[in-house]
């Protein structure tokens, strides 16, 4: 992980050097050499707000995690516009035509911050998914579902996000909450110094709270500490294991495909209402041909940044939203949390919910 953020650095200083070279073209005020300066300390502080988070106090932490990762955001849409800027400053160059870079500088980024402070509302207004599924299983009465994946709590996100979090959760009343994984951005000891993981305990739902492992749980190597946290808290971890909840619903949690036993079996228990959980959506048309009802996986955020969809649509039977396979209803969360920055221009973030019913 440590070389995939020192790669992250020298590609964040080098891009750096082209970002700041369109802006100045429009903006005078940029063209001094120590706003070049500024523009190649950002990745380094993106970096540190993600691999350093021990070394500086909470507070600050907060500060360069926060501003280092809406600076990400708007630098990844500013290095998608330097092709196109490029372009024209080469044709503007033929035709001897300077002005049309100096109007193209100054649209590119008047655009570039309002598209990336858009994406930072909507990466902070969690919404609610809501949908139906019918069963003849020997549901009494309607049964509600809540599930949420990605949580990431570390540098960006600690006590007050998960406080919001579980008063999201209580207020639709759930039967029954699953978490997909990626409780912990990366670093344990930064979120045990904080005691954000305990407010996941203020969640109440009447047949409990259950767990998977995600990637970020897992890459570490402080999943079992995570795990004895958590479930002293009161949310068990599924292990490649089936768990009945309340006689009639049976979950079955899966660890990470990649970092877990991605080859582990999982069949469903006859004649229960049976839902699969996993963190990577990387087993959706087995489980619907095994028969199960519901399944449930996060990991992908949707892509997060617009245009990245566009990729994750391809690696995936289903990256985002609610799709029948067989009979099995498929939900893949964009996550109610997210990585490293946080700016959201595909879907936003939510908290879904499956209103299960009797099939009359």
């Amino acid at each position: 992980m440590i070389r995939f953020f020192q790669m992250l650095f020298i590609i964040g200083v080098a891009g750096s050097l082209g970002v700041w070279a369109m802006y100045r073209q429009g903006i005078a005020g940029l063209r001094p050499w120590w706003v070049l300066l500024l523009f190649c300390l950002l990745p380094g502080l993106f970096v540190l707000g993600n691999v350093g988070i021990n070394l500086l106090p909470l507070p600050l932490i907060r500060i360069v995690a926060w501003s280092s990762g809406i600076w990400a955001g708007f630098f990844f849409y500013s290095i998608l516009a330097l092709p196109l800027f490029l372009l024209i400053w080469l044709v503007s160059k033929i035709c001897h035509k300077p002005g049309a870079a100096v109007r193209a500088a100054r649209l590119f980024l008047v655009f570039n911050v309002a598209f990336t402070a858009f994406g930072f509302w909507r990466a902070t207004h969690p919404v609610v998914r809501e949908m139906a599924y019918k069963t003849d299983k020997a549901f009494q009465s309607p049964y509600k579902i809540v599930f949420v994946s990605d949580l990431h709590f570390g540098g960006l996100f600690g006590t007050s996000y998960g406080e919001k979090l579980a008063e999201h959760i209580n207020a639709q009343k759930p039967d029954l909450v699953l978490i997909g994984g990626d409780i912990v951005d990366r670093d344990l000891p930064f979120v045990k110094q904080e005691g954000s993981l305990k407010t996941l305990a203020a969640i109440k739902a009447k047949d409990g709270v259950y767990a998977v492992f995600g990637n970020h749980d897992r890459m570490a190597g402080t999943s079992t500490e995570e795990r004895e946290i958590l479930e002293t808290e009161g949310i068990p971890f599924l292990v490649d294991e089936n768990k009945d909840v309340n006689g009639i619903i049976n979950v079955t949690g899966l660890d990470d495909f990649r970092l877990g036993n991605r080859y582990a079996g999982f069949t469903p228990e006859p004649g229960k209402f049976n839902i699969l959980l996993e963190h990577e959506p990387m087993r959706i048309r087995q489980a619907a041909a095994k028969g199960y009802e519901l399944y449930f996986a996060g990991h992908t955020h949707a892509g997060q940044l617009f245009p990245i969809r566009l990729i994750t649509k391809k690696m995936y039977d289903l990256d985002y939203g609610s799709e029948y396979f067989q009979q099995m209803l498929t939900t893949v969360s964009s996550g109610y949390g997210l990585w490293g920055i946080p700016v959201r221009t595909g879907p936003m973030p939510e908290i879904v919910v499956v209103n299960v019913g009797k099939d009359r």
